[in-house]
């Protein structure tokens, strides 16, 4: 029997009050977070071109697209919903899995029950779960996956599908059809960041509304693909090209949630640039290092950031904002430069700043000696000036599970943070009621009170 099985036996049997207290309280934490980086995704690059076909297209009222308020199918609400989210690589992150697993689980729950006429917030924050620990678990299990050139964002239809079954109380062998279906149409690329193409922040859209689709399609009684793992043309052979590791796939299940181990991405950039970003800042905040005095900085990575994210910055390859996210020399010089590296620093007017552009072509990306036990750490930083070499070396990261954003932090750091960038104007009585909700998700009665603190009049 493929292992799939095991995963959906779990979905079936949990329920809320199964979720350890860490479990839903990671859920919760991550869902503000979503929030906060929807927000700020609602005007990046790529979302108003989309908006603007899914309007066009229109169709059945289903599910709302947040701060807008466009009532759309649930498909295309998810689509952007999801689009936004992800946009500026500050969605969440479960490492070593390398997947965005609350963007594509929230928005599918939230879409799943406005279609039911809505859900409790202990239905909703246990049906996120466990579609973040199935999404995570079946990416841990294929770990090869992104060298091998497929995006990890091809797995967010499965936690979409998860998510959406469990609120709906699918049975078995609908959702076992319904992970099936999502796994036909699961498709995403490496190549699209290496282009700087605004597709890339799509596929975890695309891939999560497919999730949706493949649900309602199985409800109508289309069947799936059954060994979706382990078959002989299953995610083992077809990403990972080698069969699954079963360990991170079953160890816990059912027990340990990885909802509980989640990273808050503090900086809108690839992963790779995290590490280098944070030993940057660090260096010219303690040694007040101005950018005429850098003769040099040189960054050691581990292999597969080296792989993808050493080649010299060219904005003109493709979207400056895309390829500056995934470009390890921009971040760092911007954190040289500007002394920050958010949202306002991967806007055009800085990206092509001239000079950041010249700090950019001082920044010299190697190859880490040092092999550490994750794809981005340990990262050394150096920064070498008239005054001498000052060095950084980066063996964790706030944010992570190790080091983890409190609530307080999220609401300061993150909503409030990306709540300007929003394309509408929030009141602050809308916030301060979606902060408290996310707080104290058991005692919400209907989800859809959250999406009416996210629509608001245009600015």
């Amino acid at each position: 029997m493929d292992a799939i099985a095991a995963l959906v036996e779990n979905v079936i049997r949990t329920g809320p009050r199964d979720l350890p207290a860490e479990a839903f309280d990671g859920a919760s934490r991550s869902i503000l977070d979503a929030f906060a980086t929807t927000i700020a995704g609602s005007t990046a690059p790529g979302v108003a071109p989309l908006l603007n076909v899914l309007e066009e297209w229109g169709g059945r009222e289903e599910a709302t697209v947040a701060l807008f308020g466009t009532q759309l199918p649930a498909y295309h609400a998810v689509l952007a919903n999801v689009l936004m989210c992800h946009a500026l690589e500050i969605d969440d992150s479960h490492y070593p899995a390398i997947v965005h697993p609350t963007a594509p689980t929230l928005w599918a729950a939230l879409a799943t029950a406005e279609q039911l006429g809505g859900a409790s917030g202990e239905d909703f924050v246990c049906a996120v779960a466990l579609g973040i620990d199935t999404m995570a678990r079946i990416a841990l299990s294929a770990p090869a996956t992104l060298d091998n050139g497929y995006h990890t964002a091809i797995y967010s239809g499965f936690g979409a599908a998860v998510t959406a079954a469990k609120l709906l109380r699918c049975d078995a062998k609908t959702l076992h059809d319904a992970l099936g279906i999502t796994f036909a149409s699961a498709s995403a690329s490496v190549q699209a960041g290496s282009d700087g193409a605004l597709v890339k922040r799509m596929q975890p859209a695309m891939n999560a509304a497919n999730g949706l689709k493949a649900v309602r399609f199985a409800c109508a009684g289309i069947t799936g693909i059954r060994n979706i793992l382990e078959g002989q043309f299953g995610i083992g052979r077809l990403f990972n090209h080698a069969p699954l590791e079963k360990a991170p796939l079953l160890d816990g299940l059912g027990k340990y949630f990885l909802s509980s181990e989640l990273t808050t991405k503090r900086y809108p950039t690839s992963r790779c640039a995290h590490a280098p970003i944070e030993g940057t800042l660090a260096l010219v905040r303690e040694n007040d290092i101005v950018p005429d005095e850098v003769n040099e900085v040189r960054v050691a990575v581990q292999e597969s950031c080296h792989k993808r994210e050493s080649k010299p910055f060219d904005p003109d390859e493709g979207t400056p904002q895309v390829k500056a996210q995934f470009s390890i020399d921009y971040c760092v010089a911007a954190a040289v430069l500007w002394r920050d590296v958010f949202i306002r620093e991967m806007q055009d007017e800085c990206i092509l700043d001239p000079r950041v552009l010249a700090l950019a072509r001082r920044v010299k990306v190697v190859l880490n000696p040092e092999k550490g036990r994750t794809q981005y750490l340990p990262v050394t930083v150096e920064i070498r000036t008239k005054r001498g070499v000052f060095a950084n070396n980066v063996t964790r990261l706030k944010g992570s599970p190790q080091d983890p954003l409190a609530w307080d932090e999220i609401v300061t750091e993150r909503l409030e943070r990306c709540v300007p960038y929003g394309a509408v104007k929030l009141p602050m009585a809308a916030l301060e009621s979606l902060i408290k909700q996310c707080r104290d998700l058991r005692s919400v009665k209907d989800v859809r009170s959250l999406l009416n603190c996210l629509v608001a009049r245009k600015t």
